[in-house]
């Protein structure tokens, strides 16, 4: 395979590999994608180079990725990078692939927020941090807002920090390193907005899960307990402990909990609303907090 070849033959054994190795369905478009990665073109630049040689020196590194990919290895972490709401962020399997499910709690922090607190210079956490897609995206999307990122992982909180760094808003948030909301302490009744995307996949249906997610993403990131909703009950939990805090709540959520984490909100909620993604399914818990304690 070392032979001098084109982009176009690359492009055509690559196929050929991931379509003989189970990505039957994806394969002409990972193929695409691994390969113009590797070589930095986009994809216009990449159907008009067809003829051109596919580099030597890359042949070994291509072969690399295909195995990967063959072995179940998700694209993002190949490559190294997801999208998410417009901007590229860093992963590694230190951390959740952001999901386009994520913008819509992006929108229902940033909707709910300008209709409850106007621009006021909000105090917001983000438990359960990850990649960092949430914290840097609403330190972004609102400069005047000051970000708590928090994750039990330090090895996530390396890959957050190094995305804040990229888009130059690493000072604007403060990074701790615990379990849900305990770095925080008595923090907790100085913050306005509890935003979190915690792990919600009951412990047995973790290895039910695609083996691209199942055997690849960190499991600390999805097994949210026996009925994947242990991490709600301890932030809210946590909420119910102190006689201030966070007014605004907004989690995501799995497909099938809008109805139970909604009950637990309306513990400390006065008024308490799931929104549905595209598909039509429970996404988003939003909760209002309009008498604190």
């Amino acid at each position: 395979m070392h032979r001098e070849y084109t982009l176009r033959e690359a492009y055509r054994r690559a196929s050929s590999f991931l379509q003989d190795n189970g990505a039957e369905e994806n394969a002409n478009f990972e193929a695409e994608l691994l390969i113009r990665r590797l070589v930095g073109l986009d994809r216009t630049q990449f159907f008009m180079h067809l003829s051109d040689p596919f580099p030597a020196d890359l042949a070994t590194k291509l072969e690399e990725w295909l195995r990967r990919r063959a072995a179940g290895e998700p694209l993002q972490y190949i490559v190294g990078d997801q999208e998410f709401y417009g901007r590229v962020f860093h992963v590694s399997p230190a951390v959740l692939i952001p999901r386009p499910e994520t913008e819509l709690l992006i929108e229902a922090v940033i909707d709910e927020a300008g209709r409850r607190f106007a621009e006021d210079a909000l105090r917001v956490v983000d438990v359960g941090t990850g990649s960092g897609a949430i914290a840097v995206t609403l330190a972004l999307e609102k400069p005047q807002w000051h970000l708590t990122a928090i994750d039990l992982s330090a090895s996530a909180l390396e890959v957050a920090q190094m995305n804040a760094a990229r888009y130059g808003v690493r000072e604007q948030i403060c990074w701790l390193q615990g379990d849900l909301l305990a770095p925080v302490g008595a923090g907790l009744s100085d913050i306005d907005i509890l935003v979190s995307n915690p792990p919600y996949i009951p412990s047995q249906m973790v290895y039910e899960l695609e083996r691209q997610v199942r055997d690849f993403e960190p499991h600390l990131a999805l097994d949210g307990g026996d009925d994947g909703l242990s991490p709600y009950r301890r932030m809210v939990s946590a909420l119910a402990s102190v006689k201030a805090g966070p007014k605004l709540i907004c989690f995501e959520i799995g497909a099938d909990q809008g109805r139970a984490v909604a009950e637990l909100l309306g513990n400390v909620c006065q008024e308490v609303t799931v929104k549905q993604d595209l598909a039509g399914l429970d996404r988003i818990v939003v909760g209002w907090r309009s008498a604190v304690g």
